[in-house]
């Protein structure tokens, strides 16, 4: 229903509408009108302003409106219809279709952004009929705050959606390198997936070459035409501020901003192809390096906190899903390549032992600890357990030795030293050592890896550790194969027959469940046999298997 409002009498003739002028005469209701915070403004039936509030002269004023701020007598919808903006046309034919009587109010939400600050407003057209005329009454809402928690809600929930988005492709990409099977696939599948999706444009891993000091290609999804070519072969030195040597070196991912004061060749080479962002993410296993994969995007405000920390999970599981197929190759393979070092290194337990107490050190075993610590067992030939206590305290890399066992002149010790060793460092580029034996201050290695390796890679990591490493042998040798029946006759011949009956009747008793199925007093009971032989034989057999799986017989 149209709102109706009776005029005094005689303030208005029958030949149009009331004048500016006429609301003057209304001292109440323009005071009212005036203590309105927002901006209210009324139009007649032709769309000529006739009284605006004092805060609709406040804006104007501070918005360098250059006519009259009060603006009466302005035809509001001409400057609707002659205006270049979308809002202001739409705004336009709104107020006229309620002043034609169409609809009864029009509201509309719109920008009007100042020179230092971003604000909205609704305007709200409302009809109502005076002394037998129409008006409307114009409402303009500021807006601003409510916008912008909207426009903030909605750009979380962009970032949760993006965030989503990439954990999914990092988790589908980490879940398909499990079924891969040599190094060249793993990073083709990372690099084909990243540039496959919808948040990133292409992918590339690369590494430095230690000998010639050169960058290398090794694989690229998404690329440019040229873009490859351009980064293979560059100097080293020229991507040193790039992200790339520094993810590398240090370990830890890097997000370059392509901008146009670009600090080297591949922010150079990303801009000319549009690209405004990328990550540098290291490959690496505990001290082995696989490269540095390097993934774009044509967003400078691409690779937040939260996404290359994502990335550097990825990199991580790429490293570790690449060493364990190298391991895998190295186990499963008929022949090998022979590797024997030697290195004379002042700060090794193992040459300083055996130069200081003139001794044998073989070392017999290790195991990860930690990505920083490695226990080591080693067997002491020539010296006695007090000596080899005393030069371990005086090195700064060894801590909790342990003596484990002492006979004659031979000692067996345990320790934890930092994951520095030659030993470990091979172990991380899968190859296997067999032998590491110290006498004289020098340490002679026989390791084996898998054919096609990269003898050149390997040797370059050992002597960037170890400056006076020396590869002394390298030869191609065949592995004498076992198969699991004669694994099996080689076990059954060294077990004694109550041995293997009483690992056989454990197994199946579920002794070596846990929680115990059975106890070994109930096992023993079964050969009327005492709880302690039953130990006795069983501890016996599984030291025996265990040998078997552990020592490397020459």
């Amino acid at each position: 229903m149209e709102k109706t409002t009776e005029g005094p009498t005689g303030t208005n003739g029958p030949d149009g509408p009331p004048s500016a002028e006429e609301f003057e005469t209304h001292p109440f209701a323009k005071a009212s009108l005036d203590a309105l915070p927002t901006q209210v403004g009324i139009v007649n039936s032709e769309g000529e302003i006739v009284y605006t509030n004092q805060a609709w002269h406040q804006f104007a004023r501070d918005n360098d409106f250059e006519g009259s701020p009060e603006m009466l007598g302005t035809n509001y919808l001409s400057v609707c219809d002659t205006s270049m903006g979308a809002d202001a046309v739409e705004a336009g034919r709104g107020i006229r279709s309620v002043l034609d009587g169409e609809r009864e109010e029009f509201s509309l939400e719109y920008p009007c952004h100042g020179p230092d600050e971003r604000r909205w407003f609704v305007m709200r057209a409302i009809r109502f009929r005076y002394d037998g005329h129409r008006f409307a009454l114009l409402f303009h809402l500021d807006i601003t705050e409510r916008k912008l928690s909207e426009l903030d809600a909605e750009r979380q929930n962009t970032q949760l959606r993006t965030v989503n988005s990439i954990n999914v492709l990092i988790r589908e990409i980490i879940q398909s390198l499990l079924e891969v099977e040599t190094r060249g696939e793993l990073k083709a599948i990372v690099c084909e997936r990243l540039a496959a999706s919808t948040h990133y444009e292409a992918a590339w891993i690369a590494d430095v070459d230690n000998q010639t000091q050169t960058v290398s290609v090794q694989t690229d999804a998404g690329m440019p035409q040229g873009f490859s070519e351009a980064i293979d072969g560059l100097p080293a030195d020229a991507v040193d501020r790039t992200g790339l040597q520094s993810a590398r070196n240090d370990g830890r991912s890097s997000v370059v901003r392509a901008t146009g004061d670009a600090a080297g060749p591949i922010q150079s080479l990303a801009l000319d192809h549009g690209f405004r962002s990328y990550v540098a993410v290291p490959l690496r296993h505990r001290n082995a390096r696989y490269g540095v994969l390097v993934v774009h995007s044509k967003t400078e405000k691409t690779f937040s906190e939260w996404e290359r920390a994502a990335f550097e999970v990825l990199g991580e599981t790429l490293s570790h899903a690449i060493n364990a197929i190298e391991n895998r190759r190295l186990l499963y393979a008929d022949f090998v390549t022979e590797l024997e070092f030697v290195v004379s290194d002042p700060d090794s337990f193992l040459t300083s032992l055996s130069a200081r107490a003139d001794c044998t050190v073989e070392l017999t075993g290790f195991v990860p600890l930690t990505d920083d610590a490695v226990l080591q067992y080693v067997t002491v030939e020539g010296t006695d357990p007090a000596t080899v206590e005393a030069i371990a305290a005086d090195a700064d890399s060894v801590e909790s030795v342990s003596i484990i066992s002492r006979h004659d002149d031979e000692v067996r010790l345990e320790y934890t030293v930092d994951d520095t060793s030659l030993v470990s460092l091979l172990a991380e580029h899968g190859v296997n050592v067999h032998t590491a034996t110290a006498t004289g201050g020098d340490v002679d290695v026989l390791a084996e890896t898998v054919t096609n390796a990269d003898i050149r890679e390997v040797v370059e990591a050992v002597q960037s550790e170890f400056a006076n490493a020396e590869l002394i042998a390298k030869r191609e040798v065949e592995r004498e194969t076992q198969t699991v029946s004669e694994y099996w006759d080689e076990l059954t011949g060294r077990l004694t027959d109550r041995q293997l009956s009483m690992l056989q009747a454990a197994y199946y008793a579920g002794f070596f469940e846990w929680p115990r199925e059975s106890s070994g007093e109930e096992v023993a009971a079964s050969f009327d046999l005492s709880a302690a032989t039953f130990h006795e034989h069983t501890r016996i057999g599984l030291e025996k298997m265990l040998t078997m799986l552990f020592e490397r017989e020459n």
